[in-house]
């Protein structure tokens, strides 16, 4: 199938932009954690489920040891710490901004595959980087944003606007869990990627989201905040925000994710990934009317340039 793991990431991007946008309002109400647990608990069900519809569930059974470790690790990483790290994220500098910082992801996947599997980095792959530090900097970094186009004020004049609301601490605290989020989907891949060798692509998404489950499970338990689901499920916004967000975002986006990785060469699906903050950039534009800024259009460019150059497309 020509470029079905093109298709596959790039739909998964765009997937991950239009939920993200879903969860934020959940995410403030009910936290990251929370919303993190409902959503892979309720993917991991579906999955499973999909899997037995599928008579899959022999690629878990039969799968060598090294490989099942290695994805599960993926999902604590890349799942437990990297989703509930975003979502966090997200509440306090939005959704562009954070998907953003996962540009950073592909830097994180390099140094990791120079380190573990003896990957050398080429004076290209440093210039890449350095142009998605760039991008990032000039979109994150606490400034006025100067619009492309000015909103009207109530006097029928314009008036500046300023896309970087909130305490600075507050900015610097979702840039940084922004970070952590992109080392966890970096790491992640790397994991789920050479797990994927000896297992199918669906089987290994239900691990991987199992073992999130899990994580998110016991750290909850351990933390006496697991009645914070149960609160979740009494309200409206768990079916008409986190259930089709999970649907879209989790279930489909994930599997998409994993199909791509495994069907297209590394770079272009890591470039393709990495798309979502084009995605989430014309959603606020749409959706949310905010206006078009010079440093969000060109920092967002910029840093999908580094990731097409650090990953040699």
């Amino acid at each position: 199938m020509l470029l079905a793991g093109e298709a596959a990431c790039l739909s998964a991007a765009l997937f991950w932009a239009v939920s993200l946008a879903m969860f934020r309002g959940p995410i403030g109400r009910h936290g990251a954690r929370t919303i993190n647990l409902a959503k892979c608990l309720l993917a991991a069900v579906l999955q499973g489920l999909t899997v037995l519809a599928l008579g899959q569930m022999d690629g878990l059974l039969i799968a060598p040891a090294r490989s099942i470790w290695l994805i599960a690790v993926s999902g604590l990483v890349g799942l437990t710490l990297g989703d509930t790290a975003l979502f966090a994220s997200v509440a306090r500098i939005g959704v562009h901004r954070a998907l953003l910082l996962q540009t950073l992801a592909p830097v994180f996947t390099a140094i990791i595959a120079a380190l573990w599997l003896g990957e050398r980095t080429t004076g290209l792959q440093a210039v890449g980087a350095v142009l998605i530090l760039s991008g990032v900097a000039l979109v994150v970094a606490p400034r006025r944003e100067v619009p492309l186009s000015m909103p009207a004020d109530s006097s029928g004049g314009t008036a500046p606007v300023a896309l970087n609301p909130g305490p600075r601490s507050w900015a610097l605290a979702g840039s940084l869990l922004g970070v952590v989020a992109a080392f966890g989907q970096g790491c992640g891949l790397v994991l789920a990627k050479v797990g994927m060798e000896q297992m199918p692509v669906l089987p290994a998404s239900f691990l991987r989201l199992t073992t999130a489950a899990l994580g998110l499970a016991i750290v909850g338990l351990a933390a006496g905040r697991l009645a914070s689901l149960g609160r979740l499920a009494r309200t409206r916004h768990a079916y008409t925000r986190v259930v089709p967000a999970t649907l879209l975002g989790t279930y489909l986006a994930l599997f998409l994710m994993m199909a791509g990785i495994a069907l297209a060469p590394a770079s272009i699906a890591a470039v393709l990934l990495s798309m979502s903050p084009v995605f989430s950039l014309v959603l606020e534009t749409v959706v949310d009317r905010r206006p078009l800024t010079v440093r969000g259009v060109g920092g967002t460019f910029l840093a999908l340039a580094g990731v097409a150059v650090l990953t040699g497309v």
